[in-house]
């Protein structure tokens, strides 16, 4: 009889492709968006679409993180299967990390809750290494020490090329952002202990994008043992432009997919994330 496999859960912060999820054999946990009234899971409704419906919206969407018995429901359905390791969005942006624990405790299983200090495909990135090691066959300590070897290492950098979310959502005043597009300039931000912080601003957008891969090539050390995560907004063609810039490198592995919903709200359209 073979030991019961570890079993990799996350939240849809992370903006795992269905595909890839099921790939990897990882469980997925939905937070919810509401828009215009309308209340909905993360993932349910294509990027694009959402995008459109977010410009058209008067009012920014909200989002709220998994209940506690959400993730009840996902630990006890996985814990006669193994041992369950689940890693969240940062608590820096969110209390999904906290709703877990929280079931975490509510179950028999051995659950393991690991917060990433990152969101989208950086925090994707970080499962899916996760779970090559569960089929590598190392154990949940082995898993939790390179995760935190990843976590300390890990840089991720967002181009937001229109801050009209920034100022919707109270994150930046509207006169700064008036001003910030009659200059052109576009902030680029990084990610500080799980905290967003600014980096610096540049001018114009081609620029943003080509600091972007500065930062990238000159920030990530042993970008060759990373897998990398590029997630997009409505600006597939850049992610794949940096895709092809970043392979050079030769990092393990490039992943590009678009922002859901949770994430795209707070960056609004036509922005970028890539964190190795």
């Amino acid at each position: 009889m073979t030991d019961k496999r570890i079993q990799i859960v996350t939240d849809s912060a992370g903006d795992l492709p269905p595909e890839v999820a099921e790939e990897h054999d990882i469980t997925v946990v939905p937070l919810t968006v509401t828009l215009e009234g309308e209340s909905f899971k993360d993932g349910e409704r294509e990027p694009d679409q959402f995008l459109q419906d977010m410009r058209q919206a008067e009012d920014l969407p909200t989002t709220s993180q998994p209940s506690p018995g959400e993730f009840y429901e996902v630990f006890q359905s996985l814990q006669d299967r193994g041992p369950i390791l689940c890693l969240c969005l940062s608590s820096q942006l969110s209390g999904t990390v906290q709703s877990a624990h929280v079931a975490a405790q509510m179950v028999e299983a051995d659950v393991v809750v690991f917060d990433t200090l990152v969101a989208t495909l950086a925090q994707g990135a970080q499962v899916i290494r996760a779970a090559e090691l569960v089929a590598e066959g190392e154990d949940m300590d082995q898993i939790v020490s390179h995760l935190e070897w990843v976590r300390e290492h890990q840089r991720a950098f967002i181009a937001i090329d229109d801050l009209t979310n920034l100022v919707k959502g109270g994150r930046l005043p509207r006169w700064k952002g008036r001003l910030a597009d009659l200059m052109r300039l576009k902030p680029i931000l990084h990610n500080v202990e799980g905290a967003i912080e600014p980096y610096e601003r540049v001018r114009g957008t081609d620029k943003m994008f080509d600091r972007i891969f500065e930062l990238m090539r000159e920030e990530i050390l042993d970008i060759d043992q990373r897998i990398v995560g590029i997630s997009y907004a409505g600006n597939r063609d850049r992610a794949e432009w940096l895709a092809d810039e970043l392979s050079q490198f030769n990092p393990r592995e490039i992943l590009v997919g678009p922002m859901y919903s949770v994430i795209s709200t707070y960056t609004g359209d036509n922005s970028l994330v890539v964190g190795a």
